[in-house]
């Protein structure tokens, strides 16, 4: 009898659930590699966007430093935020600790150089070119609820060309918005005409309203603001003429939100001018030179005496003052409200979405500060401890790291370097010709002109720290004419130079000449985030540009 055999034709259950569960977990470690890979994808494609966005950013800024002009002022605003400001569970910036600082700072200078604005005329004929130009870096503020321009059109005729702007001054609510401002605006119209008679007119200024609630940090604009400088004209400096540069570009009468030559005309004691801030033009009918008289003479005051560099207490405008009225972070929108021209304006000067810190530090070469008399007596210049690092002054740190609720924030600074250098706690030597509070000042919230105050938001108890560089128009020679006495000298000999301290001149220092060398280098420091914020806190960018004198 033949044994018979059976054949299977078929898996058992059992090796079929085996052979599922094998697939399953090929089929989770294959997702895993996809997910891995698209993950690595997506994170090398966002660390390109920002650093492409970090490289244009760097030959900007490089560009225009190498086209930097002494015959201007060099200025930087450093302002520290605490990243619990709003407590430690409503952080500003959400991907951060809550011990973080973020920096938002400010840069002003002064280039040369062909610049084409942006802001023309109905008809341009293409004649409207600046020789010089004012720089501004650091964020903008965004109101993209702010209605646009609208034009009323009966036949072929315009009747109103109006838009709403932010009301900077006289303003029922503060009138400083920073980029991390939360609350309501009021709200100007201004008209935007044809006509330079009735161009940037107020239209309607009362109780209007508007939600004035910056974007987190991750949507913050980084804004390059150049504002070409000319007057092609001899008319007064608030002549409507000045609302238009050679026929083809739409100017602002001034640079400054108040101008003292302006107000030393008739008529113009409570005159702002805010067009710049609203980044409705590109161009100021303001020269070089215009802004040096401002600067340097106080015109508003009969006999134009000279303006003092820093005066506290004062009831007049120093400098300092002067210079500081400029650095309120001016609008910006990535998406401008409408297509009509001043509202394309504001989108001019957006170099950067998404950059959630600007930081600026500066400092000086060894050297720096040597001065030689007519009687060959020399003055030694900084000299820095070899084995350490080159010091640089604008950082900021927590005052008291140990409690995350201290919001108090402090800084680097060349006064603080100078104190551990004469006091032995580091090595290296200052300067006997500069006096670094010349150069390192603070501000109150009532200094500068009543209207257009100095734009100071430091409250360092409640988590905002400023700190301020301001370098004038004497950069080059500490000496008096007879190159004998130093400017910075005081007279008599008392406070921080009694006995002969930074500088050793016979004679007064003088009070609107002060030797404040320009830095030696920048350090830039920017945190970036990638459109779809997949890089978490962002992609810090940090380079140095070297000054083109190099602080001589």
């Amino acid at each position: 009898m033949m044994n018979r055999f059976r054949t299977h034709l078929g898996f058992t259950l059992l090796e079929l659930m085996v052979a599922v569960v094998v697939l399953l977990a090929i089929m989770v470690a294959v997702g895993r590699i996809f997910t891995t890979t698209s993950e690595v994808s997506a994170s090398g494609q966002a660390i390109a966007e920002t650093l492409q966005q970090g490289v244009a950013i760097e030959q900007q800024i490089r560009d225009d430093i190498a086209k930097i002009t002494t015959d201007g002022f060099f200025a930087i605003r450093s302002v520290s935020v605490a990243n619990n400001i709003r407590g430690n569970y409503f952080l500003l910036d959400e991907s951060l600790p809550p011990e973080s600082i973020i920096r938002c700072d400010q840069l002003i200078f002064f280039t040369t150089g062909i610049m084409t604005p942006a802001v023309k005329t109905p008809a341009p004929d293409e004649s409207g070119k600046c020789l010089d130009s004012m720089i501004y870096y650091g964020h903008g503020v965004r109101f993209p609820q702010l209605e646009g321009q609208v034009k009323i059109i009966n036949g072929v005729d315009i009747v109103t060309d109006e838009s709403d702007d932010l009301k900077h001054f006289n303003s029922s609510i503060p009138n400083v918005i920073t980029p991390w401002y939360e609350g309501a605006v009021e709200v100007e119209t201004r008209r935007y005409t044809n006509g330079s008679n009735t161009r940037f007119d107020l239209v309607a200024d009362g109780d209007y309203y508007a939600s004035g609630t910056q974007k987190e940090p991750s949507d913050w604009i980084l804004m390059r603001q150049e504002i070409g400088l000319g007057d092609d004209d001899q008319q007064d400096a608030d002549d409507d003429g000045k609302k238009t540069y050679m026929n083809d570009i739409v100017s602002s009468q001034t640079v400054f939100p108040w101008d003292p030559r302006i107000e030393a005309l008739p008529g113009n004691s409570n005159e702002v001018f805010p067009h710049i801030l609203n980044s409705r033009v590109d161009a100021a009918a303001t020269q070089l030179a215009d802004i040096r008289q401002g600067v340097l003479q106080d015109v508003e005051s009969a006999g134009d005496p000279n303006r003092n560099w820093r005066f506290y207490g004062d009831g007049g405008v120093d400098q300092q003052e002067l210079i500081a009225s400029l650095f309120r972070w001016p609008r910006g929108e990535p998406v401008p409200a409408s297509e009509i021209r001043y509202d394309q304006a504001l989108m001019v000067g957006a170099i950067a979405e998404g950059c959630a810190s600007f930081k600026v530090e500066w400092t000086y070469d060894e050297g720096v500060g040597y001065a030689e008399d007519a009687n060959g007596n020399w003055f030694t210049g900084y000299a820095f401890d070899q084995l350490a690092m080159q010091p640089w002054f604008g950082e900021s740190y927590r005052l008291n790291p140990a409690d995350v609720n201290d919001l108090q924030i402090g800084y680097e600074t060349l006064s603080t370097w100078t104190a551990n250098a004469n006091g032995g706690v580091i090595n290296g030597d200052p300067a006997w010709s500069i006096d670094p509070s010349l150069i390192e000042t603070s501000f109150d919230v009532d200094d500068g002109y009543t209207v257009a105050p100095v734009p100071t938001v430091q409250d360092i108890t409640n988590g905002v720290s400023e700190y301020w560089a301001i370098f004038g128009y004497n950069g080059n020679d500490p000496f008096y004419e007879n190159d004998l006495d130093f400017l910075n000298d005081t007279s008599p000999d008392s406070g921080p130079l009694a006995g002969g301290g930074m500088d050793d001149g016979v004679q007064p220092g003088d009070t609107t000449w002060r030797y404040t060398p320009w830095p030696s280098a920048l350090r830039i420091t920017v945190r970036l985030n990638d459109q779809d914020q997949r890089l978490g806190s962002g992609w810090t960018y940090q380079f140095v540009v070297d000054m083109p004198w190099r602080g001589q």
